[in-house]
């Protein structure tokens, strides 16, 4: 039940963000101090979503299941090598 609520709210989300970013088309400039850089607002929205997405997976994942999946896949390896 969790995995399904997890899957509306997330789809929830991801329409929305889709709809924001569809609705923001305009050319603008970004300013890194040394150049800036002239995109469409869409490039940045979707990069920043994405790098997002990619800092809630790295903070929201399992460290222990991560290493225990790694333990396995280890022994495995060294049970396969002899």
């Amino acid at each position: 039940m969790e995995k399904e609520k997890n899957l509306i709210i997330g789809s929830i989300i991801t329409l929305i963000a889709v709809i924001f970013v569809v609705l923001n088309t305009s050319p603008v400039a970004i300013n890194f101090g040394f150049f800036k850089v002239k995109l469409p607002l869409i490039v940045i929205l979707v990069v920043m979503v994405i790098i997002g997405m990619i800092i809630a997976w790295f903070f929201g994942r399992d460290k222990k299941k991560d290493k225990q999946h790694f333990g396995l896949i280890l022994n495995k390896n060294k049970k396969n090598q002899e």
